[in-house]
């Protein structure tokens, strides 16, 4: 008479169901991850009912388990794979792995502002937050952002940014409306992502701009300007003025200023002590001072504290 070793049972329903569960996701296109995890634990289910059933169905006095050593090493086997699978997921490994796979680098729309602004808002204050942006000035009396940002994403997942509140926040105080931009979020870790985003801005040429630029790239087109911009901390600066613009435009940085087309009318330099952080020491740095004067330079157009200013003159059409 063949006599049952406990075991066997559990091994043969083990792989009856992950059979099953290998054929549902190949005919309807499932991900195999999640199933797979509540799978393993259903063996070590089935191998103890095996084994109590085993007790009980017994006629002996006092009954020996006898087990099936091949099906228990493999079910010790998957048992243990499967704990780590478990431990992997509970800190989030496997989803990372799961989004790196199919991951993908796309370039999205960024949610796009537009507010009308009211007639006693006399000043724009833009916090750049490290993001590159490119600034327009309009005859319209309103506020657009909009532009694109490139990201890592997995296909199902949804976009990083979905709404303005994503990267951009905007609060009247006073007579001044505040924008404020927000760096994009990013994956730290083996799994690292890294998302850009340069978006545009427009303004009204009619109010007063302040620039803080906080080390990023801005791009300046004022236009027609009809008021004082200023731009403060950048980085770089590109700046696209026509040549019927009405403005005088004055710039500092810390490298030379002929960069660009622009002639300027006057260029001069100065020494500016600093503190170096890194070795507490004070050094003596250049900078460069420029200003261009075209029309009647009615408007001022102001940059400060910038790595470098490059300036293009534009024939206007």
């Amino acid at each position: 008479m063949r006599k049952w070793r406990v075991g066997s049972v559990s091994m043969g329903l083990s792989l009856f169901l992950l059979g099953i569960l290998l054929f549902l996701s190949q005919l309807k296109g499932m991900s195999m991850m999640e199933p797979l995890l509540v799978w393993w634990p259903l063996i070590l289910i089935v191998l103890g009912i095996e084994i109590v059933l085993y007790l009980i169905l017994s006629k002996q006095e006092n009954p020996i388990v006898k087990y099936d050593i091949l099906s228990i090493f493999f079910v010790g086997v998957i048992g243990t794979i499967g704990i780590g699978f478990t431990l992997l997921s509970s800190i989030g490994l496997i989803e990372e792995v799961q989004g790196a796979i199919g991951a993908e680098q796309r370039s999205m729309d960024l949610p796009a502002v537009s507010e009308t602004l009211e007639s006693n808002i006399m000043r724009i204050v833009l916090e750049t937050n490290g993001v590159p942006s490119k600034i327009e000035g309009s005859t319209a009396n309103e506020l657009h952002v909009f532009g694109l940002y490139r990201a890592t994403v997995h296909p199902k997942e949804k976009p990083l940014i979905t709404e303005t509140g994503d990267y951009v926040q905007t609060k009247v105080v006073g007579d001044t409306m505040y924008v404020t931009l927000k760096e994009p979020t990013d994956k730290i870790g083996p799994f690292s992502t890294y998302t850009t985003m340069e978006p545009t801005i427009i303004v009204p040429s009619s109010i007063q701009l302040e620039v803080r630029g906080q080390h990023s790239p801005v791009s300046l087109y004022p236009g027609s300007l009809e008021n004082n911009w200023i731009v403060d901390g950048a980085s770089d600066v590109m700046v696209h003025i026509n040549d019927k613009s009405n403005i005088l435009l004055s710039a500092v940085s810390q490298n030379d200023l002929d960069n660009g087309n622009v002639a300027w009318d006057k260029i001069d330099t100065t020494d500016r002590d600093r503190i170096d952080e890194v070795y507490e020491e004070s050094t003596t740095e250049k900078l460069y001072k420029g200003t261009k004067k075209l029309g009647e330079g009615t408007y001022k157009l102001s940059i400060f504290n910038s790595d470098l200013v490059t300036v293009n003159l534009v024939e206007k059409l």
